[in-house]
Order: C-alpha cells, then structure tokens, then sequence
C-alpha cells in the first residue's frame, strides 16, 4: 500500500515470509531501494495494533505535509 503523492508506503511482512525464502529476500531488498529514492517504508508485521500501525502511517504522512 502507498500514498505515491507522499512518498509513503506500508509493507506487511506475513506469513509468506516464513513460508517463502525468495519472498522474503526480495522484499527486504525492496525497502532499500524505496527509501534510497526517498519513500518512507512502514512496516507491519501480525503483531503490531491497529493502533500503532495507524500512528506510524499517520507520523509518516504528517511528516511529508499531509494533513488530517
């Protein structure tokens, strides 16, 4: 998910993961090359709340002049 305006994306790490290798390796590479071409990436795993998924998106659009 991203706000291409913004410059700010959330990536969910699931289950996929720990199920598949190449999965994983290629999207932690991705991050990197989204943040060396000045995205914010947000993270999100199963664990994290409602809550502080919506705060860390909400501090990183704010942060590029979004407002609520």
């Amino acid at each position: 998910m991203g706000w291409e305006d913004l410059f700010v994306a959330a990536e969910y790490d699931g289950d996929q993961h720990r199920t598949n290798r190449a999965q994983y390796v290629k999207d932690l590479k991705s991050s990197p090359k989204l943040e060396r071409l000045g995205w914010i990436v947000v993270r999100v795993v199963k664990e994290d709340t409602e809550h502080d998924i919506i705060q860390r998106v909400h501090d990183a659009l704010t942060s590029r002049g979004w407002k609520p």
